[in-house]
């Protein structure tokens, strides 16, 4: 009877897996602006001074099949040809390290100013993708039976630990004064991720973003220059899908000079895919602070509202430190300052 219920559990926990994972194939960020090359290669460069971020996100740390990724990142832009270059480099590990993904992208975006209010940003990206599995933890349906349960240790399933592929993906921003409008598509070539020698395409994500900045100060800088006495409020909304899953960010900005907070909800909540799961996944809470000398820190909560809170996940934790480095433009027109939040 043990054997069963152990086999019994092992096959629940790959289809949950296999479930899992055909419906969220790559990583989501709470703080979506605050890691802006992740969500498009058309921010390289839109704050008009070199940046440097660094970026961690720690998901469901007290399961066993806890998320872990790194993000760092670093852009910079050319007046001169109107131009914006990025590169960034991402580490994610899965459950206890058995499944790991690197990848290094590079990116390109132009600035091209439609009229005196409104500005478009066009941008490109080029990234490999190298991903590992480890397979000596892992344990395969064949390997069992009712009479011994697990009978054989010979891992004689197994496929390529390693799989690597190029990645090609692109995007492009509208934005005015107060109000920006974004969309993306990664993945426009759909590798194949296989490991295994046959055809598992990555799909093609897309994404749409936007929101408005209400600004509560007088400063008329604010349009050109990131000003430390900034008095607004920032409704956004980010919305992605891919494949057959799709998500929904929606939720306010608040900056009060050196302070920023915020919360939002990540969910569909009238979608299901299921009858029996309701898309409901988290409510996100942050909090923020930015020097006087381009130094931004971020944290932010992730409440597990789905049906996931019964495991008790401990919800999700991210850290963001952002650097931008101030200098002076030799181009005598000021820049426009894009209004997304924490840029």
């Amino acid at each position: 009877m043990r054997n069963k219920v152990t086999f019994s559990i092992i096959m629940l926990s790959l289809l949950f897996f296999t479930y899992t994972g055909a419906l969220a194939q790559d990583i989501q960020f709470s703080q979506f602006y605050n890691v802006p090359l992740f969500i498009s290669p058309a921010f390289a460069g839109s704050v008009h001074q070199p940046r440097a971020t660094v970026h961690q996100r720690l998901q469901w740390p007290k399961l066993d099949g806890k998320y872990i990724t790194s993000f760092a990142s670093f852009d910079t832009y050319s007046p001169k040809y109107n131009s914006g270059f990025g590169v960034y480099a991402l580490k994610d590990w899965q459950g206890s390290n058995t499944i790991s993904s690197t990848e290094i992208g590079f990116q390109y975006s132009y600035e091209l100013h439609i009229n005196s209010q409104l500005v478009f940003r066009p941008g490109l990206q080029l990234a490999m993708i190298s991903r590992y599995i480890d397979y000596a933890d892992l344990r395969f349906p064949i390997q069992f039976n009712d009479e011994q349960g697990f009978f054989d240790p010979n891992n004689n399933y197994a496929g390529v630990p390693r799989k690597s592929f190029a990645d090609i993906s692109a995007g492009g921003v509208f934005y005015s004064k107060n109000l920006w409008l974004g969309f993306s598509t990664h993945h426009i070539n759909t590798p194949n991720q296989s490991f295994y020698g046959d055809i598992s395409r990555l799909p093609a994500k897309f994404a749409i973003l936007g929101g408005y900045k209400f600004l509560f100060s007088n400063d008329k800088k604010k349009y050109y220059s990131d000003d430390d006495n900034e008095i607004s409020l920032t409704p956004t909304f980010n919305y992605k899908s891919q494949g057959k899953s799709d998500q929904f960010d929606l939720g306010l900005y608040g900056v009060y000079n050196q302070f920023l907070a915020g919360g939002w909800y990540r969910g569909i909540p009238f979608k299901r895919y299921e009858h029996r799961f309701q898309n409901n996944e988290s409510v996100v809470i942050f909090l923020g602070f930015k020097t006087g000398i381009g130094l931004k820190f971020g944290y932010s909560y992730d409440f597990t509202v789905s049906k996931l809170a019964i495991a008790r996940t401990g919800g999700s934790h991210e850290f963001n430190l952002t650097y931008v480095f101030t200098k002076k433009l030799k181009k005598k027109k000021p820049m426009r300052r894009m209004p997304c939040p924490s840029f």
